[in-house]
């Protein structure tokens, strides 16, 4: 887990699914991986609010 610079200790730590969605996030920003949707401020809160 150096890539995320997480200790052995911290990586033991960590709940499992906040460690996934690091790993996915550090997927992604290294461009290993793909978003499966690119998400837009519009498409999160509806207008007129």
């Amino acid at each position: 887990m150096t890539h995320l610079h997480l200790s052995r200790v911290e990586v033991g730590l960590t709940v499992f699914g906040e460690l996934l969605d690091l790993v996915d996030c550090w997927r992604l920003e290294t461009g290993r991986a793909q978003p499966l949707r690119q998400w837009f401020i519009d498409d999160v809160i509806p207008a007129g609010i």
